[in-house]
């Protein structure tokens, strides 16, 4: 229990900005936080929700309320898988052959590529913060979407072949096993449900829509760089929450 403790704490520390009591790192509890991954979204979720309720409660203007909302969780995490974001776009529309695209993921100078994504990401997801608070409905699901989308990218990470090139990939799946992955299919399937309790039946688009932008993503990143890293988890992460988003703001 004190390690699967530690392990939640190592887990807020590593993927949010958010101060713990202490940073105590434990390498017997590393293997616990895969499985916790999806908790640490009901946080970034959470904190995103109040950060919204607050400044919708001064009434502002619905840009700025969309604005505060959309930004919440790329600070809340640090900007650590928009990061991974922009080094996966870099890599992936240089074309060029997979040694050349691994060169260009590790390159910490940010390329033309990596600004244009960011840009086009920007664009789709202040439109779909925008349209959702505008509507008014289904805002309580921007708890639930960084649950779904950790979710995913926990399983991917310990289910697919880890990049000779990540070390850090392969030291999060080290003493991990079947029972974590489990665990996280009920973390995702539970998001899920609750997705449709909260709102309606339409809002199973939600999770649908993100586990097929999840899976497309990762496996041509995964194909292309040959394995899965950190930076492909950020890259499907940032991907399958904008999809999320924008799924919300139509249904």
């Amino acid at each position: 229990m004190k390690n699967l403790f530690s392990g939640f704490l190592m887990a807020i520390s590593m993927f949010t900005i958010i101060p713990m009591p202490y940073k105590a790192w434990r390498d017997e509890a590393v293997k616990h936080m895969m499985k916790l991954y999806p908790i640490v979204g009901l946080v970034v979720g959470l904190i995103n929700y109040l950060v919204y309720s607050i400044v919708d409660y001064f009434n502002l203007s619905t840009i700025l309320i969309a604005t505060f909302t959309m930004i919440t969780p790329f600070i809340i995490t640090g900007m650590l898988h928009l990061d991974g974001y922009m080094d996966v776009c870099d890599a992936l529309l240089s074309r060029r052959d997979q040694k050349e695209k691994i060169r260009i993921l590790k390159d910490p100078n940010t390329g033309a590529f990596a600004v244009i994504s960011l840009g086009i990401l920007f664009l789709i997801d202040f439109a779909a913060t925008y349209t959702l608070i505008d509507s008014k409905t289904n805002i309580i699901g921007i708890i639930l979407v960084p649950i779904i989308s950790r979710s995913l990218m926990a399983i991917m990470l310990l289910k697919k072949e880890t990049m000779k090139e990540s070390s850090l990939g392969s030291y999060f799946k080290k003493g991990t096993g079947k029972l974590d992955i489990y665990i996280l299919y009920v973390f995702l399937i539970a998001a899920s449900i609750s997705m449709i309790i909260l709102l309606n039946v339409k809002a199973s688009l939600v999770p649908i829509f993100m586990i097929i932008s999840a899976i497309l993503s990762v496996n041509k990143s995964t194909k292309e760089l040959g394995g899965m890293s950190g930076d492909s988890a950020g890259y499907g992460l940032v991907i399958a929450e904008v999809v999320g988003i924008l799924c919300l703001s139509i249904i």
